[in-house]
């Protein structure tokens, strides 16, 4: 995209932000908004919004202007329904045109005649002779309307990521693996096994879509054992196939109101230790702390700076 060289100047000599960054999750029906500033020398979560769907690039503009956050960063993350998520072989070729040889891989995969934005991501770890990349697609109109509705709000867009990497800014830096088991409402479960702050593993889980709508019962009778079954496969494969320690904890923020309970009858057959996801930032007082605004706040914590002492 090419600018004017007024706009280019307008740009340049903007005013400096007092907020850190704006962090966007952009969801299926919705926008989620989480705002960082620095307060006495600490990263702080200090705002958050969501906008509805329709016309959401007016919503942000007016947003952006009544708030003050003209010229602030923002990183922008997409919700996990938003993408398609793929493991292709690695092409043969130099790494300059490794993106362009995914593209054809990507289409046959999908069955698509479109144009797609296609990126993708090494993990740290990886099984013995196996050179895999997680390739990411969706449509490029679609990155185009998220570039410029960012933009023209007047934020400075740095980057677009995805939620399996942005949600692995809300641990804390560790040795030991840990697992998330990250749910938007009506989305599938995404897992996540973390070390050291980085993504190491993930799948998505299917089935799991309506588990708001389950009682308690219906958690005993067998939905929970079946998402034990996941998490022990997940950690069979991350210590025997990536040979990796095993992991330490499981970190739950989950579509259901039954989530002690259900960390509770998952512990019985996993035998590792359960919490509620907390991110790992301080917030202002009266700020929802909800799995919905998670992935934004990753996103806008995709900085490296330290949150907590």
């Amino acid at each position: 995209m090419q600018i004017g060289w007024r706009d280019y100047i307008k740009r340049r000599f903007r005013r400096a932000s007092k907020y850190h960054c704006v962090g966007i999750e952009y969801g299926v029906d919705e926008l989620n908004i989480a705002i960082l500033q620095m307060l006495d020398g600490q990263l702080t979560w200090v705002k958050q919004q969501r906008f509805a769907w329709d016309d959401w690039q007016e919503s942000l503009k007016t947003y952006v202007t009544e708030q003050g956050l003209n010229n602030t960063k923002c990183q922008v993350t997409l919700a996990i329904s938003k993408y398609q998520l793929l493991q292709l072989d690695k092409p043969a070729v130099p790494d300059a045109e490794i993106n362009q040889a995914l593209q054809w891989t990507v289409k046959e995969q999908l069955f698509s005649d479109g144009d797609l934005a296609v990126d993708y991501f090494d993990l740290p770890a990886a099984p013995a002779n196996a050179k895999k990349l997680n390739v990411v697609a969706l449509g490029k109109n679609e990155v185009a309307a998220i570039r410029d509705g960012v933009i023209e709000a007047g934020l400075n867009l740095i980057s677009i990521s995805v939620e399996e990497l942005t949600t692995c800014n809300l641990l804390p830096p560790s040795e030991d693996a840990a697992i998330i088991l990250h749910q938007n409402a009506g989305e599938q479960i995404c897992l996540s096994i973390v070390k050291k702050g980085l993504l190491y593993f993930s799948r998505r889980l299917r089935a799991y879509e309506n588990l708001a709508n389950f009682s308690v019962q219906e958690l005993e009778m067998g939905i929970a054992d079946n998402l034990a079954l996941e998490i022990q496969r997940s950690m069979d494969y991350f210590e025997s196939q990536l040979r990796q320690a095993p992991v330490k904890q499981v970190y739950i923020a989950l579509d259901t109101a039954h989530q002690t309970i259900l960390a509770d009858l998952i512990k019985e057959v996993i035998f590792v230790n359960i919490v509620k996801l907390e991110p790992n930032i301080i917030s202002l007082p009266g700020l929802v702390q909800s799995a919905s605004y998670h992935a934004c706040l990753g996103a806008a914590l995709d900085d490296g700076i330290e949150r907590k002492l």
